[in-house]
């Protein structure tokens, strides 16, 4: 899928193909801004989990209903120009396979023009749910989570197998998860696309955990000066502070948030992102268009 979009007014153009971005300052000597209309959503499609992750940020757990995402999704991508539609959505929850819609969403985000991707625990991958996903999406995203090995393990397999375009989520906090996700990274580099970090989040049923960010640059950098290529580790907003000055990561930084929005299509809210959901930009709802600018059509 090729693609492009352009805000002159925020000094903003970019190409899209097979899933990777290219982004053009008109003015090179300023930044981008703030897009109204973002190049990328995370949506949340429901709360339900059966993962019970201890430390589950978004507090997820079974059982919950799920929205009528179908017409939502109409509403709110439906009313958008070509320009203004995002490249991509990256869908999640909860487990957004769960979801009894799963298969019509991403169809219909296809049939828009948008590249839709996922993100799962593995727990409810079956057959039926590789085949939408090799129809329709651009790639998903596999979580290795420590009490369900069994499940992403076997989940990515699978995914390897059937030729998805496969990404492996890992959270890390303290140096044992830090160590974990090193022996993660070194067992299935070269078969996993990018391994994405997260850092640990003080949100839902996350408590308190010692992030220890020096020790994991130092691994990395470790590995670097050993001459490990470790252009497939891939950097979550949230580590954006850490990032700055690691001139041996070779990274293309941005603030934060300005490419990028999150919808919680439970209730209809749109926020900065998934880990800043205490004042809502905006509700789908509301208007047939939202943007950046529509706080005051928040209740």
């Amino acid at each position: 899928m090729l693609k492009t979009r352009c805000f002159a007014d925020k000094n903003y153009k970019s190409i899209y193909f097979n899933g990777k971005t290219m982004r053009i300052a008109l003015d090179p000597a300023k930044p981008i801004q703030d897009l109204d209309y973002p190049e990328f959503y995370d949506i949340k499609l429901t709360n339900r989990c059966e993962g019970k992750c201890p430390y589950c940020y978004q507090n997820s757990k079974a059982g919950e209903e799920d929205p009528d995402a179908i017409s939502k999704l109409k509403q709110f991508l439906g009313s958008m120009s070509d320009n203004e539609k995002p490249f991509q959505i990256a869908y999640g929850g909860g487990e957004p396979t769960l979801h009894p819609q799963f298969h019509d969403i991403m169809k219909l985000t296809r049939e828009l023009g948008i590249s839709p991707n996922y993100t799962t625990n593995g727990m409810n991958i079956t057959d039926e749910i590789i085949e939408t996903t090799k129809k329709y999406c651009e790639g998903i995203a596999v979580s290795c989570h420590p009490h369900l090995d069994y499940w992403w393990t076997s989940a990515a397999e699978k995914f390897i197998e059937e030729g998805v375009f496969t990404n492996f989520h890992n959270v890390i906090s303290d140096k044992k998860s830090i160590d974990r996700f090193l022996e993660i990274y070194h067992s299935w580099k070269g078969k996993i696309k990018y391994f994405v970090v997260l850092p640990m989040m003080n949100m839902g049923r996350a408590k308190d955990q010692e992030f220890e960010p020096e020790y994991f640059f130092d691994k990395i950098e470790e590995m670097v000066n050993s001459g490990v290529d470790v252009s497939d580790i891939a950097f979550g907003a949230n580590f954006f502070p850490y990032l700055k000055g690691k001139e041996y990561l070779k990274l293309s930084l941005y603030e934060p948030e300005i490419m990028s929005k999150y919808l919680d299509l439970t209730n209809g809210y749109l926020y900065k992102s998934s880990f800043d959901t205490g004042e809502p930009i905006g509700r789908i709802d509301k208007k047939e268009k939202v943007t950046l600018d529509d706080v005051r059509s928040v209740d």
